[in-house]
């Protein structure tokens, strides 16, 4: 088949689903267009993973962080109207583009090109991501939110209004319909250990706090910090600032603890990989909210309320670990399946293939 698979850039999540279903869809033969939706560079060890598959690049739509740990819904708006007219172009560009590559199946990864009822309204579009989890039947809601998950769910309509079908991943299997996290090889085949260090993934100076005084209180512990492009002042020197991406799944694979965001996909890799799992969410956002919620009701991991010590005074369960790690292992896989399962039967439509007929 034909397919086009939209991602956007936001985080490293939404590519770290690529690079797990990418070589499924290469085995299998089909021809591939990947859409990339985000400023910035895409990072080398993607690059490097996606290879000579065709590509295309849009800035399109953003949500903007306040810096204090939240997303600013103002400047998230100004963002939007601003970039309004530049956005409308990039949907007739990727309009056109895809009208002449002709798919047979659109997936978007929280991509507004791809998930926007203005490109390709005629070809299915299945999302794919851990929002549409919180629809799904059994999905308890965090109580006292209402208003922030609406504000949320209108966001993301910006994101997925033409999406035909959405596919839910989730932490833990609430339901029959619930996917489990789509890994990516490198996960797969770390072998896990515990050297004793610490990896902190995110980019909030507000969180900082709780990180700095945990590595005061323990000046033999390494603490390695992902995603700060500017160290935070008066860090101590068992505070490693990693540039380098790919280091970052072996010192997660030889950490004791993981202190992240609730971003989906960091946490569902630690959990993979049997750590603890320290949350600090990003606030005002309800996805993030849930997340957190979810991971403290399933007994995996614990919200920062004050010290980081206290978060971390948690034991991980061996045997709900190793459950879920052999759900994890089938993500992509059961994935995938269900993606192509939406796909329409081409065959004799297409005039470069044989029109089979059958008789009963």
């Amino acid at each position: 088949m034909r397919i086009v698979y939209g991602v956007v850039t936001t985080g490293m999540g939404h590519l770290s689903r690529l690079l797990a279903l990418l070589p499924l869809f290469e085995s299998d033969g089909h021809e591939l267009l990947l859409l990339i939706t985000g400023p910035g560079e895409i990072p080398a060890f993607v690059s490097r993973a996606i290879g000579k598959a065709r590509v295309e690049r849009y800035t399109g739509l953003e949500m903007i962080e306040d810096g204090r740990g939240g997303i600013s819904k103002r400047e998230t708006l100004k963002s939007v109207t601003a970039r309004l007219p530049g956005f409308l172009d990039e949907l007739r560009r990727a309009h056109k583009s895809l009208a002449a590559f002709a798919p047979d199946l659109i997936i978007s990864d929280f991509d507004p090109i791809t998930g926007s009822p203005f490109v390709s309204p005629s070809v299915p579009k299945i999302g794919i991501g851990n929002h549409p989890a919180q629809k799904l039947p059994a999905a308890e809601q965090v109580p006292g939110q209402t208003l922030q998950r609406w504000k949320v769910d209108f966001v993301c309509k910006l994101f997925t209004g033409g999406l035909d079908h959405e596919l839910g991943c989730h932490f833990y299997p609430i339901d029959a319909g619930c996917l489990p996290p789509i890994l990516r090889p490198e996960i797969l085949s770390a072998t896990p250990e515990n050297r004793g260090h610490i990896v902190v993934y995110h980019s909030f100076a507000r969180f900082f706090g709780p990180v700095r005084d945990f590595a005061l209180r323990h000046p033999d512990v390494l603490v390695f910090a992902y995603g700060y492009a500017i160290p935070p002042r008066e860090a101590p020197e068992n505070i490693v600032f990693e540039s380098d991406d790919t280091r970052f799944v072996d010192d997660l694979a030889t950490c004791d603890a993981f202190v992240g965001t609730a971003g989906f996909q960091s946490i569902s890799e630690a959990i993979y990989l049997g750590k603890k799992v320290a949350i600090q969410p990003i606030e005002r956002h309800y996805e993030q909210a849930w997340n957190a919620d979810q991971v403290e009701r399933h007994g995996l991991g614990r919200q920062i309320r004050g010290s980081l010590d206290d978060a971390l005074d948690q034991s991980v369960d061996p045997h709900l670990r190793e459950r879920l790690a052999t759900w994890y292992r089938d993500g992509a896989r059961l994935a995938y399946e269900q993606l192509l399962s939406f796909a329409p039967d081409r065959a004799c439509t297409r005039p470069d293939r044989p029109v089979l007929t059958s008789v009963r």
